[in-house]
Formats: structure tokens, C-alpha cells, sequence
């Protein structure tokens, strides 16, 4: 072989080694290129998820405080319980809110109502007193409705106002959230 054969010989691999290595490196390229596309796809979604856990944790956290600041466990609601609690608990909340507490009746509801019992109750108190108490039923921690309110004066007492109320204990598991009202 001589020289000229030679350089020919090396320049022909150097040119073969440069195709293989260009599109060699190309396909390398192309199949890094989608790994790297399969990568980011998934870490998209690993992201989503994480987003999706952070939502439902954050309402867990909200949900704990919403309890907390109604005092409302749902897990310790017993029915047989539950409108004395609710009555001792409006009670309490009329007393510390400086309200005279008058006759409590409490009924129990019949088994095919919505309804778990409804609390009747009177009471006397300042306006400040009977406004508070009326916004306080609301952060009770128990399913009530507001069914009716009637207020008139205290004519032995003057400034003072004589409430009567009747309130609704309601029983969550007998409400279908499927059911639209008809209004």
C-alpha cells in the first residue's frame, strides 16, 4: 500500500467516523430528547398531584378549624344526645350573654320528620343581649334552624325585652344532598 493509498485509506475513516458520529450523535440526541419529554410529562404530573394533595390538605386544615370554631365534632353527635346537648348548650350561651332564661320546652320529632327535635324557649334580656345571644346560636356547634322569633317588651322591667324563640334541630342523615328544594 502505498502513502497516496494510505491517506486515502485514513480519510475515508476519518469521513466515515465523522457520518457515524454525526448521525450516530443525532439519534442519540432524538432518544435523549424524548427521555427527556417522558421526564418533564411526568414531572408535570407528579406536580399536578402534588397540587391536588396540597388542595385537600389545606381544606382538611380549614375543615379542623371550621370544628374547632363551632366546637363541632361530627363523630362524637350521638341522636338520643343530642337536643339536650344543644338545649344545655343554648342555655349556656343565653346565661353568659346576660340573659334572664324563662320555660324551656323541648319535643322530641317523629321518626319520619327531617328533624331530630325542636326547642322552645323564652327569655328576657337587654337588646345588646338578645342580639348577641341570637347571633351566637349560629357558632353553637349544632344543626340548628331558627324557626321562629317573637319579641315583645317587659312592661315590669323597662328597657328590657321579653324573646321567644323556637328553634329546629335538624338530622343531617335523613337529608338527601341530591334533592333540590322547591322554591
Amino acid at each position: 500500500m502505498t502513502a497516496r493509498d494510505r491517506r486515502t485509506v485514513r480519510y475515508a475513516g476519518l469521513g466515515l467516523g465523522a457520518y457515524l458520529l454525526l448521525f450516530g450523535g443525532w439519534k442519540t440526541l432524538q432518544i435523549l430528547g424524548s427521555k427527556r419529554t417522558a421526564y418533564l410529562e411526568l414531572r408535570r404530573q407528579a406536580d399536578e398531584q402534588r397540587a391536588r394533595i396540597d388542595l385537600y390538605s389545606s381544606r382538611v386544615i380549614r375543615l379542623h378549624r371550621l370544628m374547632d370554631a363551632a366546637q363541632l365534632d361530627p363523630a362524637q353527635i350521638s341522636k338520643p344526645k343530642l337536643v339536650g346537648r344543644a338545649s344545655a348548650a343554648i342555655q349556656q350561651a343565653a346565661t353568659q350573654g346576660g340573659l334572664q332564661m324563662g320555660p324551656i320546652r323541648e319535643t322530641v320529632a317523629r321518626g319520619s320528620d327531617r328533624e331530630l327535635g325542636s326547642i322552645q324557649l323564652e327569655a328576657a334580656g337587654q337588646v345588646t343581649s338578645l342580639t348577641t345571644f341570637l347571633h351566637r346560636l349560629g357558632s353553637l356547634g349544632f344543626p340548628i334552624i331558627l324557626d321562629t322569633v317573637q319579641f315583645s317588651s317587659d312592661p315590669m322591667r323597662p328597657g328590657m325585652l321579653k324573646i321567644s324563640v323556637s328553634l329546629i334541630l335538624l338530622d343531617y342523615d335523613q337529608w338527601d344532598s341530591r334533592e333540590v328544594p322547591h322554591a
